[in-house]
């Protein structure tokens, strides 16, 4: 089992809110279409999808979280440049745990590029990833059957990013079921 308040876990009245478009942030059918933006900027991608076509088009994100699934069919997992740093955490699905939100601040602190594979879910992580990017930063992330989802980190998206996170309740879930 988990230990107690070491994964929170999302309430049900938050679902439609974040299944709809974050605030300040930019829906685009691929990342082909903003990939000269996406060039010098500060990058964080949150899916294996993403992950992907960040790597193909030569971006370098400082970090990326994935969990070799997509629309909950495990796929092959992102092949990454040598020099990334690899952390392996466990999160299960509608919740973000401690040891994730532990890993995306300090891989973001690091200084050196890192990645994150989720035993489980990775689909809420973009709420500590934009919460803990410097400020210019650009987080991005999937929406399925959408596109993706840029969203320029400045202090109202992190304040924001720290508001949906208090609403997260903390729950007992055992890390054992993060593949369920």
């Amino acid at each position: 089992m988990g230990v107690l308040g070491s994964i929170f876990c999302m309430p049900e009245e938050l679902r439609p809110l974040l299944a709809s478009r974050a605030p300040r942030s930019m829906l685009v059918p691929s990342l082909n279409y903003v990939e000269s933006m996406l060039r010098y900027a500060r990058l964080i991608v949150v899916g294996d999808r993403v992950t992907r076509d960040a790597l193909s088009l030569g971006l370098r994100p400082v970090l990326a979280v994935y969990d070799c699934t997509e629309m909950r069919y495990n796929v092959e997992c992102p092949e990454l440049p040598r020099d990334y740093r690899r952390v392996h955490v466990a999160n299960p699905r509608s919740s973000i745990s401690l040891e994730a939100l532990n890993a995306i601040r300090d891989g973001i602190r690091s200084g050196r590029y890192t990645a994150i594979q989720v035993k489980g879910e990775e689909d809420l992580l973009a709420i500590p990833a934009i919460l803990y990017a410097d400020v210019d930063s650009i987080v991005v992330y999937g929406q399925p059957s959408r596109g993706v989802l840029l969203v320029h980190v400045d202090w109202y998206v992190k304040r924001l990013a720290w508001s949906l996170l208090r609403m997260f309740q903390p729950c007992d879930v055992p890390l054992e079921k993060a593949k369920e």
